[in-house]
């Protein structure tokens, strides 16, 4: 009586405590023992898993009298055994360039400004109004090419699936070292490779 109490008391404990891994043998033996079913899914949610989730190892699992409680918990146990994801940690979907003109009206402005005041100097005296109609309009059309050429803003943007699942974009000023299918991670706020 006495060797089978202590034999309980230390299936009871956490394998975790005893230094070794708990696996199928172990389950059947605090079974086979006269543990209820509360008491060993206790003893399996403490351990260190590494229990055999095949169809073998199931069927040697209720061969061995192990309920199909303490059964499914030992193949949820076996799932959560990944370590956990990087949630900061995602692979590049794609980058693309956008260009938007900075249009300020500047540029237009100063070169009519500019274009008029030509004009008018090149008009001579008979044709000072005409000049400066034809140097401001002039002027205006310069002023334009020359501030969207000037005036371009490229950013990029960068699309990432993070492994969490969830997918997000981010905006750059210059081109990222990165491309599609590079694996970046998230830090304050902003993409670093991986």
């Amino acid at each position: 009586m006495m060797k089978k109490l202590l034999f309980a008391l230390l299936c009871a404990l956490p394998l975790s405590v005893l230094g070794a891994p708990m696996t199928n043998d172990d389950v059947i033996k605090m079974v086979k023992g006269g543990l209820g079913d509360a008491t060993v899914i206790q003893a399996i949610d403490a351990a260190e898993p590494q229990f055999d989730t095949s169809p073998d190892g199931l069927v040697k699992l209720k061969q061995g009298g192990v309920s199909d409680a303490v059964i499914q918990r030992i193949l949820g146990r076996k799932g959560n055994n990944k370590p956990p994801a990087c949630v900061e940690c995602g692979t590049v979907t794609g980058i693309r360039e956008i260009e938007a003109p900075r249009k300020t009206g500047a540029g237009t402005a100063t070169g009519a400004l500019i274009g008029g005041v030509l004009g008018y100097a090149i008009g001579g005296h008979g044709n000072r109004t005409a000049g400066t109609v034809v140097g401001a309009a002039g002027g205006a059309v310069a002023g334009n090419v020359y501030e969207n050429r000037a005036g371009a803003n490229k950013t990029f943007e960068i699309g990432v699936l993070f492994d969490d699942g969830h997918s997000a974009s981010f905006h750059m000023d210059s081109h990222p070292s990165w491309h599609q299918g590079s694996r970046v991670k998230l830090v304050n706020g902003a993409l670093a490779p991986l």
